[in-house]
Order: structure tokens, then sequence, then C-alpha cells
């Protein structure tokens, strides 16, 4: 089977499938897309222009909560998505919470778009500021049975929330005392802590 990840340096949504593909095991090649890239030859493979991007024998799946779903199904074994329904809705609830009421606003292009008078560090501080105050709203909803985000186990709640965290630390917000022993508590799981791209 033929397994490629096309990502981008600092991207939060690349660092989601690459982290879920290393604790799956899954064998794959990573290519890395610059920045002109993204609006110029990348568009035949990704029309969207956005990464990730994963090609599997050919076949390239886009968005990176879709590829995730596909992973799971694809490779059941390693489950990031709970064990019942219940759970596995709950993941999906703060994976979905992540996706869109953090993330897209906050994404460089749409920022771009709504606020183009800002500078980059005024961006930046925009970004990391809009991040936190949104996991401030997340924080009363996770880490309520154990310190994992939902339910006793590692899954794709944890990756997208500590992906999204630590890119607000990358933005220049102020360290959060939760979200740090969150961090701290899947990394001491080796098999995440062996996952977790280098980003």
């Amino acid at each position: 089977m033929d397994i490629i990840l096309y990502s981008a340096k600092g991207s939060n949504s690349s660092e989601r499938v690459e982290w879920a593909l290393n604790f799956k095991r899954i064998a794959y090649q990573r290519i890395g897309v610059t920045s002109a890239e993204l609006s110029t030859t990348y568009r035949e493979i990704n029309p969207y222009g956005y990464v990730p991007s994963l090609s599997v024998d050919g076949t390239v799946f886009s968005e990176s909560m879709a590829i995730l779903e596909y992973l799971e199904e694809r490779f059941p074994s390693s489950s990031l998505l709970g064990q019942d329904l219940n759970e596995k809705t709950a993941i999906r609830r703060v994976c979905e919470y992540v996706n869109s009421s953090i993330h897209a606003p906050q994404n460089r292009t749409v920022l771009g778009f709504l606020r183009p008078e800002l500078d980059e560090v005024s961006k930046r501080e925009l970004r990391g500021a809009w991040i936190l105050r949104c996991l401030d709203i997340l924080r009363p909803t996770i880490c309520l049975q154990s310190n994992y985000a939902i339910g006793q186990a590692f899954s794709l709640a944890d990756i997208f929330v500590a992906s999204i965290y630590k890119k607000a630390i990358q933005h220049g917000a102020a360290s959060q005392p939760f979200y740090e022993q969150h961090l701290t508590h899947i990394r001491q799981n080796q098999r995440v802590l062996e996952a977790e791209p280098n980003t």
C-alpha cells in the first residue's frame, strides 16, 4: 500500500493526521508543501489548496477530519474514536468544536481576508488570543473522567485539543495550567509521545 501525506510546516491540521498515522503505526511517506506550492502546483493534488492531503494508492483524500475518519475505518486497530457510541459522539463533538469554532476563524487565509490591515505580529497575537478564548469555553467539558480529553484513553479529541493548544503557544499566547497538565498527561503514554510529530 502506497500512502503519501502532503503537509506543510506549522500546519495544525497536518499535525493531527500525522499524529494519528504515527499512533496507528501506519507506514507513509511525508511530502512537505511550500507556501508557494499551495497556490500553484499543489492545486493539481488538492484543488482547495489546503493541507493536509492523503494519497492512498493514488486516491487523494482531503480535510483532516475526513482523512481521520477514513483512517479509523480503513485501519481500525488502535482506535482513536472511543469504545461506544456515546464516547465516539463526545470525541467527534470535541473535534468538531476545535475544527470549526477554533481553527477555522483563526486560519491564516481567513484572517488575511477578514483583517487585511493587520501586520503579521498583530495577526499572531489575535490568533493566539482567539484560540485561548475558545479553549477556555471548552475546558469544563473535557477531562471529566480522566486526564484524557474524553473517556479513559487517548483519542482524536486529545490530538485536536493538544495540537490547537500548541498552536496558541506558538503564536505567543500565555501557557495555561489546565492544558499544560493535559499535554503532560498524554505524553506520559510512551506510544503517544513517540507518535507526536515534531512541529
